[in-house]
């Protein structure tokens, strides 16, 4: 029996964690036992290469697909793969479409090594339905800024943004426009190469609207209900 696997895709701040978080509560609500999980994180190898990707020293473009690769190759392993095998849900934010936008659009990397990398660290597990949420990236990292300026401001947020995150930008947000606007192509190009298990969904509508739009794609995919 195998399980139902959604990845949320997207550009910086285009409320991937956000649409992600509501699915799986939903989920949840309706009896459901999804699991939900970020990449690269939700392993300890993971948030170890999270955070040296994020925070760490320059690395080069293949130094640093390798450790994206290596971080999904431990994520399929202790999460994915037993999810599905199991039939039941898993919901990641971020897959290896990232990797095609970022490394390969982005840092220029040619794309055929990286589909092979891909294929080789998932195991061939790609998932049912891929959202891609798609904003421009002056909006997308306009909020994230936005995001940071708020957290400064106000002390709970501070207390949170310790606990999860940081007030600075990271290595990504802090790239060139021109890097953005690349792996917003990739994304794109990888939803209109492959409808049939990618959705593109307007970013900049009202969450609530989104989380609809969601879930009316995920409906008709559910496993029968437990």
């Amino acid at each position: 029996m195998s399980g139902l696997f959604i990845a949320f895709e997207g550009g910086d701040g285009a409320g991937k964690t956000t649409q992600a978080a509501r699915l799986h509560q939903q989920l949840t609500e309706q009896g459901y036992d999804p699991t939900l999980v970020r990449e690269p994180g939700s392993t300890e190898l993971g948030a170890y290469l999270r955070e040296y990707l994020i925070n760490g020293q320059a690395l080069s473009p293949l130094s640093e697909l390798l450790l994206f690769e290596a971080a999904r190759a431990e994520l399929v392993a202790a999460a994915i793969a037993p999810t599905l095998d199991a039939g039941n849900i898993i919901i990641t934010d971020r897959f290896a479409g990232s990797t095609v936008a970022y490394q390969g659009y982005g840092r220029g990397i040619d794309r055929e090594s990286i589909a092979w990398l891909n294929d080789f660290a998932t195991g061939g597990r790609y998932p049912d339905l891929t959202i891609l949420l798609d904003v421009d990236p002056f909006v997308g990292l306009g909020r994230v800024k936005g995001r940071q300026l708020e957290l400064g401001l106000n002390a709970g947020g501070v207390a949170d943004c310790l606990e999860t995150g940081r007030l600075e930008p990271d290595r990504f947000e802090d790239e060139v426009m021109a890097f953005h606007v690349a792996a917003r192509r990739g994304f794109r190009q990888q939803a209109a190469a492959n409808p049939e298990r990618w959705l593109l969904i307007e970013g900049n509508r009202p969450i609530d609207e989104i989380a609809g739009q969601v879930w009316q794609a995920v409906r008709p995919l559910l496993p029968p209900h437990p």
